[in-house]
């Protein structure tokens, strides 16, 4: 929930605050084959990927991340809702949208997964070694369920959205 919640203030801001002048976009038309495919899912695992290694940092690394990946994302949809209208926000941001955007933002509570277990177990308790292997465990999982969302959302982008 924490990552999640950091994730789209964050996007939030970079939509607020994306240029409302479209005139400047251009949209080039993308056919959906294997490599748009390849191409949208590398990207996304890879912001997944950098927000899940926050484990390494106990979670601290997450929070920079988070807010500039989240910042971006937000910043470039803002530019794209105007480019498009209406319609074309439902055709081509609609259909693949809010799983992607739900997968980055598990994929950011997974990374602070340790930093929220040492602040829940009272910021000065030092944490054992079986209870941090398993919040680990349970990191990797919430990024399993994350990719996984990210496999779908990559698919909807390149066969139904473009």
């Amino acid at each position: 929930m924490c990552g999640a919640v950091l994730w789209f203030t964050a996007f939030g801001v970079g939509w607020f605050n994306a240029p409302t002048d479209a005139s400047a976009l251009t949209r080039v038309r993308q056919d959906g084959d294997l490599e748009l495919f390849r191409s949208i899912l590398l990207r996304n695992v890879g912001v997944s990927g950098a927000l899940f290694l926050g484990v390494v940092t106990a979670g601290l690394a997450t929070v920079p991340v988070a807010l500039v990946t989240g910042a971006l994302a937000g910043h470039s949809w803002g530019q794209a809702a105007p480019a498009l209208g209406g319609e074309g926000v439902l055709r081509h941001l609609l259909p693949h949208m809010p799983l992607e955007l739900a997968a980055v933002a598990v994929a950011a509570g997974a990374g602070l997964v340790p930093l929220v277990t040492w602040a829940r177990s009272g910021l000065g308790r030092p944490i054992g070694r079986t209870e941090w292997w398993s919040q680990i465990v349970d990191a990797a999982r919430l990024w399993a369920v994350s990719l996984a969302g990210l496999v779908v959302a990559a698919g909807v982008e390149t066969w139904v959205s473009t």
